[in-house]
């Protein structure tokens, strides 16, 4: 016969087993999160020195538990950021550090590169380092050199290389936007993702301008200002909704 005091420990032992694997699996499930309301830069120092700088409406999350116990560096991010990551070794062997986004992983040792992951659009751009990519329905990762740009577009599950110059990718985190190769368009598409402001074009045909030069982007109204300046545009922020009218040829900022 089983006795009561031995059923009664068999009953705690259980229950502790329980709990433990209930804690710990919390604990393995518990991430850091850091996020950026709209128009926000914000530079985040991650456990291995690697340093992370957000761009506005942007976030980034990872588990301190798997950092610290599995030297699992991992981070997923949605949104944009730019990333200077620290090498790692442990045992002479040194640990990669991987970043997800929603359709891609890229995996580093050491490098700085800019990421982003908006509305089905995702792309890399490597500034220093090498980065290897992995990208859905490709079977060989991709090495990427400095200067490389890839975009996947998740939609149509098409990919684009090329060469570029990475100052127009990654200018935001020093406050400012390169327009070269830009058009209003696209600009307005920033303003959209990275202020949280509605753009309204009086003419579509303003959209296909070319611009040219640089506009400080610490704040969305000195933004609009140096974009009225500078293009002889009627530009206004109202309410959260940026209009455009009276259109000009020529932009140069």
């Amino acid at each position: 016969p089983i006795h009561p005091r031995k059923t009664i420990w068999m009953w705690y032992a259980a229950a502790s087993i329980v709990l433990l694997m209930t804690v710990g699996s919390f604990l393995l499930l518990k991430e850091n999160n850091f996020k950026t309301s709209y128009g926000q830069i914000a530079t985040v120092q991650l456990p291995d020195g690697t340093s992370v700088t957000l761009n506005g409406n942007s976030s980034i999350s990872y588990s301190p538990i798997r950092w610290s116990l599995f030297n699992n560096r991992n981070v997923s991010l949605i949104g944009e950021a730019f990333f200077d990551v620290s090498k790692k070794e442990v045992d002479g062997k040194r640990i990669k550090f991987k970043l997800l986004t929603r359709n891609l992983q890229v995996e580093v040792l050491g490098t700085r590169f800019n990421v982003t992951d908006r509305e089905g659009n995702e792309s890399v751009v490597l500034e220093e380092g090498k980065v290897q990519l992995m990208i859905p329905d490709v079977q060989i990762p991709l090495q990427m050199v400095p200067g490389d740009y890839v975009g996947y577009d998740a939609s149509k599950k098409r990919m684009l290389q090329m060469v570029v110059l990475t100052e127009e990718y990654t200018s935001w985190k020093d406050k400012y936007i390169l327009l070269d190769n830009k058009t209003l368009g696209e600009l307005a598409q920033i303003i959209t993702t990275v202020y949280g402001k509605k753009v309204v074009f009086q003419n579509d045909e303003d959209k296909k301008i070319p611009l040219e030069g640089k506009v400080p982007s610490d704040e969305i109204r000195i933004l609009i200002a140096a974009l009225r300046l500078a293009t002889k545009l009627e530009i206004s922020l109202e309410n959260d909704v940026v209009t455009v009218s009276n259109s000009s040829k020529i932009i140069t900022i």
